[in-house]
């Protein structure tokens, strides 16, 4: 696992016996909704796409959304980087991270994922 960038946007993961992987910080509510490694592999040949400057190659440039009881999100690859937007009935969080470190990111959850 890259412990670097996973530090620097404050997320842990880690492999739960009884429940498999968790991922703790600001995206917790979003990328443990990939518990498939394809899954996963797709996400980061999109993103090694965009990297390449492919980016218009790409089917679909949003990656997924979806909702909770209290929590709705948006998430989407843009030439450069990777956005998620939160949104709960009262406050919206976005939060942007360049596309070589979302991949290092996909990456690690991987890792766990095939752990």
């Amino acid at each position: 696992m890259n412990t670097a960038v996973l530090q620097k946007y404050n997320l842990i993961i880690k492999k739960d016996p009884y429940w498999g992987c968790d991922i703790s910080g600001p995206l917790e509510g979003y990328i443990d909704i990939f518990q498939y490694v394809t899954d996963v592999d797709e996400f980061i040949n999109d993103i090694e796409l965009a990297i390449n400057g492919g980016f218009d190659q790409i089917e679909d440039p949003e990656w997924s959304a979806g909702r909770t009881l209290d929590l709705y999100w948006n998430a989407f690859i843009t030439p450069t980087h990777f956005e998620v937007w939160f949104y709960t009935q009262d406050e919206s969080e976005k939060i942007v991270i360049p596309l070589e470190d979302w991949k290092e990111i996909l990456l690690s959850w991987k890792e766990c994922l095939e752990s």
